[in-house]
């Protein structure tokens, strides 16, 4: 049986809603993350149910969930968001999902002081990417470098340190990630939403084969294993992230190269995904 995370679902939704407000670079990014997570969560409630499962839980206006799931709606999906909070129940107790009238809400502890006509605020600071000054899709090594003609190649950038990949925590109320872990994933998955769709990729994701290069640069923790700096990318391009590639078994992903480069001005990650043709 698979149970849901809610307290842990409901804070990321007032995080990504939080962050719509405060980071008005990445503003559209954000929405649309939450505009997918709220669209599969209403889909389990009643119309009644989901505007008290709205007022009791979420720092905004059913106005502006509204505009969330609009503009959701108007952009391809690329992962099933829900996928990380759903959790395999191993207890003893078969039957507690099945009556609706059991399904516990989490109240949110602190309510935010709300902006009045929030729903028109976020419409204002949600525009299109043409403020993204410091997007670019070049590695700074291969900026004069010609195109392959005979594959296509995506690359991104991930800004700041990578927080390596993080064991989940396995408690009597269910498995989670360290904190830190996920806030990082959260925001490299925006990212790397926002950067893929301002690519127009003409492929279809995810991509089912592909060789990955990476390149660390910059100031990371010198005491991580490179492995786990590289397996928290990869879970953050799987359909379990942003859905980028199909996963990161060898079926999918039969090349990788990895590399650190201390000495450059920013710190970040760059990403080369090679689509390679698979055959039937």
């Amino acid at each position: 049986m698979v149970l849901i995370n809610w307290q842990e679902l409901i804070e990321d939704i007032n995080f990504k809603h939080q962050k719509c407000q405060l980071d008005q670079k990445n503003a559209m990014a954000y929405a649309y993350s939450l505009g997918q997570l709220l669209l599969e969560t209403q889909a389990l409630f009643s119309p009644t149910e989901w505007q008290s499962w709205l007022q009791n839980n979420c720092h905004f206006s059913e106005s502006c969930a509204e505009t969330y799931l609009q503009i959701a709606k108007s952009w391809p999906s690329f992962r099933t968001q829900l996928d990380p909070y759903r959790k395999v129940d191993l207890s003893a107790i078969e039957d507690i999902m099945e009556d609706k009238s059991q399904m516990q809400f989490v109240p949110s502890e602190v309510k935010d002081n709300l902006l009045e006509n929030v729903d028109t605020e976020v419409n204002k600071i949600i525009p299109s990417f043409d403020n993204a000054e410091d997007f670019t899709t070049s590695h700074p090594e291969s900026e004069e470098s010609e195109k392959s003609e005979k594959s296509t190649i995506i690359r991104l950038y991930i800004p700041g340190k990578v927080v390596p990949k993080a064991r989940p925590r396995v408690t009597a109320n269910g498995t989670y990630l360290p904190p830190r872990y996920r806030t990082w994933r959260n925001e490299a998955e925006v990212e790397i939403y926002r950067q893929v769709s301002e690519l127009n990729l003409e492929v279809d994701l995810p991509i089912q084969k592909a060789a990955i290069s990476m390149s660390f640069c910059g100031k990371h923790r010198t005491n991580s294993d490179l492995d786990n700096l590289a397996g928290a990318c990869l879970d953050a391009l799987t359909l379990n992230g942003a859905g980028v590639l199909q996963d990161d078994r060898l079926s999918c992903i039969p090349k990788l190269t990895i590399e650190y480069i201390p000495d450059t001005k920013k710190t970040g990650v760059w990403i080369e995904i090679e689509i390679l043709r698979t055959y039937a």
